[in-house]
């Protein structure tokens, strides 16, 4: 079950788009951050709706 304020799928993107990035101090918000995954293809409603091994495979991948 998601919890609906802040989902495992934000909690891992956080982890893995925003620790390493370069611009993070920029996005104060949750919202701030879901437009920059979007922006940088990183966020997608196909994705969200994988498999969790599904997805760690794909992060692989890209």
């Amino acid at each position: 079950m998601k919890t609906p304020l802040f989902d495992n799928t934000t909690t891992r993107n956080l982890l893995q788009f925003c620790y390493t990035c370069a611009d993070a101090h920029e996005c104060t918000t949750e919202e701030i951050c879901r437009e920059c995954w979007a922006a940088n293809g990183l966020l997608d409603e196909e994705t969200e709706e994988m498999g969790e091994t599904q997805q760690l495979l794909m992060g692989y991948y890209a």
